[in-house]
């Protein structure tokens, strides 16, 4: 199976550097709707699509309507929470700036306290979502979700721990070979 990921396009409250995680995030900006629909654009010119998984948070599903502007997609689509972006309790809506990532990422008693999704709980998450793919016998998935959630399951299908550079809005991930 070809796996295809897609972050959602450029947010309001990425364009303010807000850290919205698994609340609303707010609408996609004008340019977070141009970058879904150039994504649309170059998904119809290389792919075709069997079947479409979306994040239910309304910036992913704002940009998977977009992309289906540019490219009519004639699959199934389901809405999957497995597939929001992390929890990132009380540091949800602070800005990005101001927010200690390393010791965020940390496990401890405070970010258990602060209603923090751990690494740990993430990566369960991620391959929760992945072993159930794995079900479906279909050639091409589209996933349209966030980049802490996307970032985890580039790392699960690599075989490396969490990390690695950040996925940018809108930017399309394709995994050739997905068992």
């Amino acid at each position: 199976m070809k796996l295809i990921l897609v972050r959602h396009g450029e947010s309001e409250a990425n364009a303010k550097n807000i850290l919205p995680g698994s609340d609303d995030g707010g609408k996609l900006t004008t340019k977070g709707i141009e970058q879904a629909k150039k994504a649309g654009k170059e998904l119809k010119e290389k792919y075709k699509i069997d079947m479409i998984f979306c994040s239910p948070l309304k910036r992913a599903v704002e940009t998977l309507e977009n992309i289906l502007i540019e490219y009519p997609i004639e699959a199934p689509v389901f809405m999957c929470k497995l597939l929001e972006e992390r929890d990132y309790g009380e540091y949800s809506g602070l800005d990005e700036n101001l927010i200690d990532w390393e010791e965020m990422d940390k496990e401890s008693k405070l970010n258990d306290e602060m209603g923090v999704e751990s690494l740990a709980e993430l990566r369960k998450r991620a391959n929760l979502f992945l072993e159930d793919l794995k079900l479906e016998e279909v050639s091409t998935v589209l996933v349209v979700a966030h980049g802490e959630l996307l970032k985890m399951i580039v790392s699960i299908l690599n075989g490396k721990e969490y990390g690695g550079k950040d996925i940018e809005n809108a930017e399309i991930l394709v995994f050739e070979e997905f068992k």
